[in-house]
Parts: structure tokens; C-alpha cells; sequence
């Protein structure tokens, strides 16, 4: 595991009242703030949006692994949630988006 999970209301609060980034994709937001430490990572993918664990799971297990290629070495805290209902789990449609999202917050970064 090469970042810090995100624990705690406060921690998540900090980061949304004033991020350094917000980016939106059709199913997901990402906020990201600015840190001394290291890599953080939250998620917040409620079950109202995501229906089954299972795709819940699938797309932590994608974002964990996505982040880990693209901003391991950046010393930011970010959080990634969920922001609509996912009607269609389409596996391939929803790494792409993560992907995509997550490859722009990088380029925006550095």
C-alpha cells in the first residue's frame, strides 16, 4: 500500500472546504488539496449510488491501483466519490473514466 487512507471527518472536511483542485467526470468528482507528508487517498462511493458491494469493491480495488501509477510519488491528499447513480456497471467504461480522471488530475498537478 503506497499511500495514507484518509480517516476521520475532519480530515475529509479540510480537504473540501478548500481544495487546491476539483475535477468532475460523468460519474465521479475528485478533490484534491496539497500536503507535506505524502500520498492520501479517501473514497466516498455510498450504496444509494452504487448498489452492489461488489461493483463498490471493484471500484475502489480500480481507483486504488489507478492512483498508484499516476500520483504515488505526489504529495497530495485527494478524495474520490461518486457524485450520481451508476445504472449501467459497464467495467471497461467505468476504468476508463478513472483513468481518464485520474491522468488529468496529474497532468494539472505537476
Amino acid at each position: 500500500m503506497s499511500y495514507l487512507p484518509l480517516k476521520g471527518n475532519e480530515s475529509f472536511s479540510s480537504i473540501f472546504k478548500n481544495p487546491d483542485l476539483v475535477s468532475d467526470s460523468d460519474h465521479f468528482r475528485i478533490y484534491v488539496s496539497k500536503n507535506e507528508i505524502s500520498f492520501a487517498l479517501g473514497m466516498i462511493l455510498p450504496k444509494k449510488n452504487i448498489k452492489l458491494a461488489v461493483h463498490r469493491n471493484y471500484i475502489k480495488r480500480t481507483v486504488r491501483s489507478v492512483s498508484d501509477e499516476y500520483l504515488k510519488n505526489l504529495k497530495i491528499s485527494l478524495v474520490f466519490l461518486s457524485k450520481k447513480k451508476i445504472k449501467l456497471f459497464k467495467k471497461n467504461v467505468l476504468r476508463f473514466e478513472i483513468d481518464n480522471i485520474l491522468s488529468n488530475v496529474e497532468s494539472k498537478i505537476k
